[in-house]
């Protein structure tokens, strides 16, 4: 069996297990499942369909806390296209997280993800540090994730290969790229 079709097997009993869960009323063990499905394969539209579905039949009718205001505040932002604020917003929430919470900085993930990709465009390119760069960055407070990432930029080594190498989450490095492009630190070029 070759890898992708092993790969393929995995999520398609993933999505199963997650769907048997969530007809027994395990909604939160569900909703981790589906979560390892879009681990394996960002963007799954099978698993964001199921959590989406799920998140809205199990949303409560009635106000229930911080939790519901948090969650209330993110889905404004996100009415008004602003997917990376919501993100932000779910993800700075002081102690711990609700499941609907996670459930939903998950759902962003994967939805910003996608955007990342498009926005990329093919991951054969190869980053470089734009002009005035190394001079230009000790002047910004970059994260320590982007600074790591952007270290490997040698102007030779595909995008693909360093967020490969990198060790990073594929969401955190391409987000990580897509900031440092919109900043005019990194250009791609093919």
């Amino acid at each position: 069996m070759t890898a992708n079709a092993s790969k393929a097997a995995q999520v398609s009993g993933l999505l199963q297990k997650g769907l048997e869960l969530y007809g027994t009323g395990d909604v939160a063990r569900a909703f981790l499942v589906w979560g390892e499905v879009l681990e394996l394969d960002p963007g799954n539209a099978e698993a964001l369909d199921y959590m989406r579905d799920a998140d809205r039949r199990t949303r409560p009718r009635a106000a229930d806390g911080p939790a519901r205001s948090l969650l209330d505040d993110a889905r404004r932002l996100l009415h008004g296209q602003n997917a990376e604020a919501a993100l932000e917003l779910l993800a700075s929430a002081p102690g711990g997280r609700s499941f609907e919470v996670e459930a939903m900085v998950e759902l962003l993930r994967a939805h910003l993800y996608e955007h990342y990709r498009a926005e990329l465009g093919d991951l054969a390119a190869v980053p470089r540090l734009k002009a005035g760069g190394k001079a230009d960055l000790q002047s910004r407070n970059l994260p320590p994730s982007a600074g790591f990432l952007l270290s490997m930029v040698d102007g030779l080594t595909p995008l693909s290969d360093l967020v490969s190498v990198s060790g990073m989450d594929r969401f955190e490095a391409l987000r990580s790229v897509c900031r440092m492009r919109a900043a005019g630190i990194l250009e791609l070029s093919a």
